[in-house]
């Protein structure tokens, strides 16, 4: 199987109407598997669109997930799934009564969450030690928010980064329209428990973040 999904608990004080799955990739996959069977002709060339191999499988592996699931909610079948783009090109079902959805991948996994109540933003990053973070620092966190990270012990400092650049990416996805000021308009630093609370901008929304190290 190049996909297989797997349930995986809320690690936040979340609401309980927002579902969250782990997809865990195969690379070994071929896109004409017939895990793939009930992606669209679309979503078939926009796989073979990439140029990457592994990019090709993130988005199918994740997307047949996705079918999937809101197949089971909507007592369809996978292949019946139809999606649409809202105005700012943020994919949505075309049935407006379906649940709202949000996915992400990185390195060998995908996320997915869902709810029937309100908008949902997911992002998930592959953790690197090699990363120099602080080469987008100024682009990412606003300036109470660098300094915070400043005062952390330096072994803590990497983590920090990537809780508040996940928890943004997130955020800003509930609408797909985006920050055109930058994500370092938004705060979310620092954190009060396991909730994400936006400190300074008027989003309203909900957002399931799930940085993955390795």
């Amino acid at each position: 199987m190049p996909a297989t999904v797997e349930p995986l608990a809320l690690q936040h004080q979340g609401p309980p109407d927002v579902s969250l799955w782990r997809v865990d990739l195969c690379f070994d996959a071929s896109l004409d598997a017939v895990a793939f069977a009930s992606l669209s002709h679309d979503e078939r060339e926009r796989a073979h669109n990439f140029r990457r191999r592994e990019d090709a499988l993130r988005f199918a592996s994740t997307r047949a997930a996705l079918r999937e699931l809101l197949a089971q909610r909507m007592g369809v079948e996978a292949h019946a799934v139809r999606f649409a783009l809202d105005a700012n090109r943020r994919p949505r079902l075309a049935d407006s009564t379906a649940p709202d959805f949000n996915v992400s991948h990185a390195g060998a996994f995908g996320l997915i969450a869902m709810s029937n109540v309100r908008r949902v933003g997911v992002d998930i990053e592959q953790h690197s030690d090699r990363f120099d973070w602080r080469s987008i620092m100024k682009l990412t966190l606003d300036q109470d928010e660098a300094a915070w990270i400043e005062r952390l012990n330096p072994s803590e400092q990497m983590a920090a980064f990537y809780d508040a650049w996940t928890a943004k990416e997130a955020l800003v996805k509930t609408t797909g329209v985006g920050i055109t000021r930058g994500l370092q308009h938004l705060a979310v630093l620092p954190r009060e428990g396991n909730r994400v609370m936006l400190r300074n901008a008027p989003l309203r929304t909900t957002c399931v973040r799930y940085p993955r190290n390795g």
